[in-house]
């Protein structure tokens, strides 16, 4: 990718007009745009009872299958020299098989114009994040630097409701207390292990955090519980000149 992008001189990402002019204000400039992929086979094993649990292979398998995207776009990112990546987003494909699953990870490569290399994490790497290119400005304004996307996951089970319970709840508001538990429990899980994943990347925040529930190609009683964040550092060092005063903006669009 290094070479290819002398040789040819054009550097690509996928920023909007308003984020490339922002993080080149902040003093950064991109490199080009890295992606990484990695297809698995992911299929349920059931047990035999009817109950909430996680399925600890299939969890692991979707860990393991999106750290490996992402660190090969991160080593896409460090085969250009970059300091990080900004705008990390994180997809999950079906191919044709109907138990194949393609993880892709894609993001802008960015350098800092003066070489400083105080941007990346503490081992030397580049950082990887899903904020935005204002979101990424505005954080180190804040005295705050991105280390690490982070993730945590689960793979829960869903019990079904017996045959009687069904009939005496027909047509009644009524809670469904052991899809209410595992749905609980699973995010809780999910965020707990997100939390842990920041701390070992030596951050003391998370921002951006989002929770999704999907089934993928499971069925509708085995759902994949994901909380996904930047881990970052506030150094208590902010710009002097960081200021969040609301400002008079009047907007010149006819």
């Amino acid at each position: 990718m290094a070479g290819h992008a002398r040789q040819s001189g054009v550097v690509t990402s996928d920023f909007s007009v308003r984020e490339l002019l922002v993080v080149e204000h902040a003093g950064f400039r991109a490199l080009g745009l890295c992606m990484g992929n990695s297809i698995w086979k992911v299929q349920a094993n059931f047990q035999l009872n009817n109950s909430a649990y996680e399925l600890t292979d299939i969890t692991g398998a979707m860990y393991g299958a999106r750290e490996k995207a992402v660190e090969i776009m991160r080593a896409e990112a460090e085969a250009l020299g970059a300091d990080g990546i900004v705008g990390t987003r994180l997809e999950i494909a079906q191919l044709a098989d109907s138990g194949m699953l393609e993880f892709r990870a894609f993001g802008s490569a960015i350098v800092h114009q003066d070489g400083h290399p105080g941007y990346r994490r503490p081992d030397g790497r580049p950082f990887t994040s899903d904020l935005s290119g204002q979101d990424f400005a505005l954080a180190l304004k804040a005295g705050r630097r991105p280390l690490d996307l982070v993730i945590g996951c689960c793979v829960q089970h869903i019990p079904r409701r017996s045959l009687l319970t069904t009939l005496r709840q027909t047509g009644q508001c009524v809670e469904l207390d052991l899809f209410t538990q595992a749905y609980y429990t699973a995010r809780e899980a999910a965020m707990e292990r997100m939390t842990a994943h920041a701390a070992a990347s030596g951050a003391n925040e998370i921002i951006g955090t989002r929770l999704q529930e999907e089934s993928h190609v499971w069925g509708d009683h085995i759902v994949e519980f994901l909380a996904v964040g930047t881990a970052m550092l506030d150094t208590g060092q902010p710009d002097p000149d960081f200021d969040l005063a609301p400002t008079l903006t009047l907007s010149l669009d006819i």
